[in-house]
């Protein structure tokens, strides 16, 4: 039983003791009080865990001696039990002892089995009360951490944004359900100009959804920015969450890569609801929905398992929502229908696309908070502006002017070619070198086109004709097909920085052991190569106008360009 310190007060001691033989024998400890003020002196003192006060005292009396108690106790929100003894028995007696702030009343001469019973039930109630101030400073402290946690959270989903510039055709919002929102919505350009865009969903709110955020995002933008493809980028965020995440844990992930250049979309859609493709008019072109597991479920993920790219051929809207979006209800348990954001989109301006969908949903919810965090991204897609990939126009700074020659040859054999993604690794190796670093969108570009070339023409015999007479999906198909059939054949890369009479120039070489192809229809002018009209053929134009020179030996299975720095 738990041990209590009590306070006797009473002015006649044989009361006084008789009270604490009683309390004594139940095992709790005493204090002695002749009158109300010295009660009150002792109690500001030794804090006593219950209080036995007599009613009739001099100096102060018990009634005025528990309402004194009771005002202090106010201050400090800590109760006290009050037990009145008294030999007035009338009714009004009684009301007015608990209305000073007693909680019980007892009748002298006092019935030493109610005593007893009178101080066991206030024990039990003093024990329970304890355990109430402890779960209470439990919670304070609980919600205290998780105060903590919620600004680390937010500092941690803010900073992996803040300091990217978000491009002018793209607006998003998001609402979170609880203080912030886990998720997680990114955008990006690759060093050829290819828009890439992210929007992440990770189960459970706050901090443990902010968590995962920091290992797909870090994936996301180092990887856009080398130019890897988003198959690559799905693949190793789902390599990180599922080496990161405990069991029971995943992200819903969308990635969608905007290529203006060629008029293309790519999405790879893993648990989150369908991506959706919208035209001026509201009418939706394509949904591109989930065809995989959410990522960190599985330990591998293949590159052609869920990706699909479309061509575009009117202006239109990529719009990518995550299920928090669909899963608002209304007063009366409705959702947002597809049909109410379709329209939305058929009468409105672009520009208030954004705005409107947002209202849409606020005004769907109410003042009810909403399930799940409501996030949305969207992408303007105009077909006219067809646009050159970034060139970097950046000046090499005399101390990088300072440095020698630099060379590197690399082979890739028909195994590497099917698993490696080639020309981001490459990338990756020259960025390294201080005099290419502030040129990297141009190598890129470069050193894409004419691999490709070497691979799909050279090695895989691939008719770029094929992307008009069959479309772009069906140039894709039969390159992948292609390329898993491919047993033997070779791309030798090898690059020369060196210094000649007009400054530093890089030589790139690549060779392919293929039969080669006929390079010589594709070599135009750069000037033409916005206004051609068919889907392919452009690369070596492109090459062209950012090269210095640009030469093809044999059948068109090694190519030579030097780029001036």
């Amino acid at each position: 039983m738990h041990t209590l310190k009590i306070l006797i007060v009473d002015d006649t001691p044989a009361n006084a003791r008789l009270v604490e033989t009683v309390v004594s024998r139940m095992g709790h400890a005493t204090l002695i009080a002749e009158n109300g003020q010295q009660a009150l002196d002792l109690f500001e003192a030794h804090e006593p865990d219950l209080v036995l006060m007599d009613v009739m005292m001099p100096v102060m009396d018990g009634i005025a001696a528990t309402k004194a108690l009771r005002k202090r106790l106010q201050a400090t929100h800590r109760w006290v039990p009050i037990l009145l003894l008294s030999a007035l028995d009338d009714i009004s007696d009684i009301v007015r002892g608990l209305e000073a702030g007693a909680d019980d009343y007892v009748v002298k001469p006092v019935n030493i089995q109610l005593l007893k019973a009178k101080v066991q039930n206030f024990t039990h109630q003093i024990e329970m009360q304890e355990q109430l101030l402890q779960h209470t400073a439990e919670l304070e402290k609980w919600r205290a951490e998780a105060q903590v946690q919620t600004e680390l959270g937010s500092h941690i989903m803010a900073r992996l944004v803040s300091d990217r510039a978000t491009p002018a055709s793209i607006g998003q919002f998001n609402i979170p359900a609880e203080d912030f929102s886990g998720d997680l919505v990114c955008s990006a350009y690759t060093p050829d100009g290819t828009l890439h865009l992210l929007l992440a969903d990770a189960t459970g709110h706050g901090l443990p959804a902010a968590l995962t955020a920091i290992p797909t995002a870090h994936a996301f933008y180092s990887m856009t920015g080398k130019g890897f493809p988003i198959a690559s980028i799905a693949r190793e965020i789902n390599h990180k969450l599922h080496q990161f995440l405990p069991t029971g844990r995943f992200v819903a992930v969308t990635l969608a890569a905007v290529d203006l250049t060629n008029r293309s979309i790519e999405v790879r859609n893993a648990g989150n609801p369908g991506v959706l493709l919208i035209d001026t008019a509201g009418a939706l072109l394509k949904e591109w929905e989930s065809r995989h597991p959410p990522l960190g479920i599985l330990p591998e993920i293949s590159a052609s398992d869920y990706g699909e790219i479309v061509r575009y051929k009117t202006d239109c809207t990529l719009l990518i929502c995550s299920d928090g979006l669909w899963e608002a209800e209304d007063s009366e348990g409705r959702r947002i229908s597809r049909e109410r954001i379709l329209a939305l989109f058929s009468v409105a301006d672009r520009h208030t696309h954004l705005d409107g969908l947002r209202s849409m949903v606020r005004s769907h919810l109410g003042d009810r908070p909403a399930h799940d965090d409501v996030s949305c991204v969207m992408a303007w897609v105009p077909v006219d502006r067809r646009v050159l990939p970034r060139v970097d126009k950046a000046q090499t700074t005399a101390a990088a002017l300072q440095g020698g020659e630099w060379r590197l040859a690399l082979t890739y054999s028909a195994h590497d070619l099917k698993y490696l993604d080639v020309i981001p690794g490459v990338l990756d190796l020259m960025h390294q070198v201080q005099l290419l670093q502030p040129h990297k969108s141009s190598l890129f570009t470069i050193l894409s086109e004419l691999f490709n070339n070497a691979l799909d023409h050279g090695l895989l015999g691939l008719d770029s004709g094929l992307k008009a007479n069959s479309g772009f999906e069906a140039y894709l198909q039969e390159r992948s097909a292609r390329l898993a059939r491919l047993s033997e054949g070779r791309i030798d890369i090898a690059l020369s920085l060196h210094n000649n009479d007009s400054g530093f120039v890089l030589d790139i070489t690549v060779t392919d052991s293929g039969t080669g192809f006929d390079f010589s229809r594709y070599l135009m002018a750069a000037t033409n190569l916005l206004d051609r009209p068919t889907p392919y053929g452009r690369g070596i134009a492109l090459v062209q106008s950012l090269c210095s020179s640009l030469r093809y030996a044999g059948n068109g299975n090694q190519v030579s360009a030097r780029f001036q720095l």
